[in-house]
């Protein structure tokens, strides 16, 4: 069988992608390795993928409902699906390239204690006034598996927003603090 070099691309990107998630879920979900696959599956990247161009809120729409249907489907808190629909577009759009660029203004990073942990050391309470405010909103996910509403989601995600405006990235960029040690 022949198959086209961006077929082959398509079909690595797709594998590391659950493969990036699954290992993503190894620090603390009651779901783990393989069985994530059946459920990533369902995951509706395509109609994401090959939309001409994507708004905030209709991503915020794709988003809820790919994370609800994520964590009923796999039994899994929200915080955590959300985590695998973070994982997975971080492979597909931000780092192979797939999609409208619009898309890199809209998606949003993985949320996960180091993550949180850099938001507070860059945003620390004694500092400007809208520093309480980003830490007030990004509390709310300090623990993943304590994320059980895509409402609670949504407040930190709106943290982040706010973080990311103070320091003039996008809302995924944000993901450079991670792990970030100062």
């Amino acid at each position: 069988m022949n198959v086209d070099s961006s077929e082959s691309r398509r079909i690595i990107v797709e594998r590391f992608a659950f493969w990036a998630a699954m290992s993503a879920a190894k620090q603390g979900c009651d779901l783990r390795g393989r069985k994530w696959y059946e459920h990533l599956d369902r995951v509706d990247l395509a109609s994401l993928i090959t939309a001409a161009s994507v708004t905030r809120s209709s991503f915020r729409e794709w988003h809820e409902r790919e994370v609800l249907k994520l964590a009923f489907g796999a039994g899994v808190p929200i915080g955590w699906a959300a985590k695998m629909v973070n994982m997975l577009t971080k492979v597909h759009i931000y780092i192979a390239g797939r999609g409208d660029a619009s898309l890199l203004t809209v998606i949003h990073p993985p949320i996960d204690n180091n993550l949180m942990a850099a938001i507070r050391r860059r945003f620390p309470l004694n500092g400007p006034r809208k520093h309480a405010r980003i830490r007030e909103l990004c509390e709310r996910g300090k623990t993943i598996s304590g994320i059980t509403t895509y409402a609670q989601y949504s407040e930190v995600i709106e943290g982040l927003v706010l973080a990311s405006e103070c320091l003039g990235w996008t809302l995924f960029e944000i993901e450079r603090l991670w792990n970030e040690q100062s």
